[in-house]
């Protein structure tokens, strides 16, 4: 995962549903945190930054 990546949050549990949010890794950090601006399409219009672990993102698409 680098930046540029447009990547989903993997669920912890079948309960957890972040189907609406797609994100977009905007940095990296030294310890491999990844920062990711996250856009909400359920009509809300969200946007949040936030940084998570490469084990909790789901790549969608590569910027190669």
């Amino acid at each position: 995962m680098k930046i540029g990546d447009l990547v989903r949050c993997r669920p912890r549990s079948k309960e957890e549903n972040y189907d609406a949010w797609l994100g977009l890794i905007i940095g990296e950090g030294l310890s491999g945190g990844k920062t990711v601006q996250w856009v909400c399409s359920d009509g809300r219009d969200d946007v949040e930054e936030v940084t998570h672990s490469a084990q909790e993102l789901v790549v969608i698409n590569e910027n190669r």
